[in-house]
C-alpha cells in the first residue's frame, strides 16, 4: 500500500531551469499522440513567483511533471517558452489552471522526488482567480498559431506502405534520393503488374489506369472516381517527379516530406487496384 511519504511514482521531463528542454518535452508528448486531459501550472510561492513548472494529466490519469524551465514577468527565453507551451497546450485542452505551490513542494518537483502527499497537496490547492495564464494565449482556436511550426519534421512511419519502409528509413540522411527511389519503385511495380515493359512515367500510368478498359482498376468505383485516382499518378509525375529528376535538390524538408507522402498515397492506391479480367470469345 502506497503511503503519503513514498515517491509519487510519476514521470519527470525536461531539465530544471532549461527552457528549451522543457518546451521540447511538451512538444514530444503531443507529437507522439499523448492526450492532454489537464494542465496544472505550478507557480512557486514567495520570492520565486516568476518560476513555473507544469503537472500534466495525460492518457486516462497518467501524470507527468515538466520541470521549472518557464518564467514570467520579464523579457527573455523563459517567458517566451512559457507563452509557447501555454499556446500549444490550449489547443488541446481547456482544462488549464494555475496554482501557487509551496516552495518545498516546488523544489521536490525540480529534484524529481515528489511524494504521494505532495500530489495530494497539489490537488487540494485553489486555482488562481482571475486566471492569469490567459494573458499568454492571444490566439483563438480557429486561428493557426505558429507553435506547430516547431514540431519535428518526420515521416509518420505508421502510415507508410510496407514496400516503402526501407526507403523511408533512409529519408533523413538523403531526402532527394529517397524520393527519387520511391518514384522508381512505383514505376517498377506498375510495370511488372501490367507487363508494360517498355513504358515509363506518365505513359505507363495512362495505359495502366486511365482508359475504360485499363489493365488495373478499382473495383466498386464509378468512372469519375476511377479517373480521378488514375490522374493522381500522371499528375504527380508531371508536377513533381520530372522536375526533381532534372533539377538540383532544393533541400526544403517540409516540401520533401509532403512529396514523399504523396508518393506513399500512390503506393496505397496501386495496392488497392486489381487486374481487369479480359473477356475471351467463345
Amino acid at each position: 500500500m502506497l503511503t503519503k511519504k513514498q515517491p509519487a511514482g510519476i514521470q519527470y521531463l525536461g531539465e530544471s531551469g532549461l527552457t528549451e528542454s522543457c518546451k521540447q518535452a511538451v512538444i514530444k508528448l503531443i507529437h507522439f499522440g499523448d492526450k492532454i486531459e489537464e494542465v496544472k501550472i505550478l507557480t512557486a510561492e514567495g520570492d520565486h513567483s516568476n518560476s513555473h513548472a507544469l503537472l500534466l494529466t495525460i492518457d486516462y490519469g497518467t501524470q507527468v511533471a515538466i520541470k521549472d524551465g518557464f518564467s514570467s514577468g520579464y523579457p527573455g527565453e523563459g517567458p517566451r517558452g512559457y507563452a509557447f507551451v501555454l499556446n500549444l497546450l490550449s489547443q488541446y485542452t481547456e482544462n488549464i489552471g494555475e496554482y501557487i505551490t509551496p516552495i518545498n513542494i516546488f523544489e521536490r518537483l525540480v529534484k524529481s522526488c515528489l511524494t504521494a502527499q505532495d500530489i495530494e497537496s497539489i490537488d487540494n490547492l485553489k486555482k488562481v482567480r482571475p486566471a492569469r495564464w490567459y494573458d499568454f494565449v492571444p490566439y483563438r482556436k480557429e486561428d493557426k498559431p505558429d507553435v506547430f511550426y516547431e514540431f519535428p519534421l518526420t515521416i509518420p512511419m505508421a502510415l507508410i506502405d510496407h514496400r516503402l519502409i526501407e526507403i523511408a528509413l533512409e529519408f533523413n540522411s538523403n531526402p532527394d534520393n529517397s524520393i527519387l527511389n520511391a518514384y522508381r519503385k512505383i514505376e517498377s511495380i506498375v510495370r511488372e503488374r501490367t507487363n508494360l515493359t517498355h513504358e515509363s512515367s506518365t505513359k505507363l500510368f495512362s495505359k495502366a489506369f486511365q482508359s475504360d478498359e485499363s489493365i488495373l482498376y478499382w473495383k466498386g468505383l464509378d468512372s469519375g472516381e476511377s479517373k480521378g485516382r488514375a490522374s493522381l499518378f500522371t499528375s504527380a509525375f508531371m508536377a513533381y517527379r520530372n522536375n526533381r529528376a532534372h533539377q538540383e535538390p532544393k533541400h526544403n524538408l517540409d516540401n520533401d516530406i509532403r512529396e514523399f507522402l504523396l508518393i506513399n498515397q500512390l503506393f496505397i492506391l496501386e495496392k488497392e487496384a486489381i487486374i481487369r479480367e479480359v473477356a475471351t470469345a467463345e
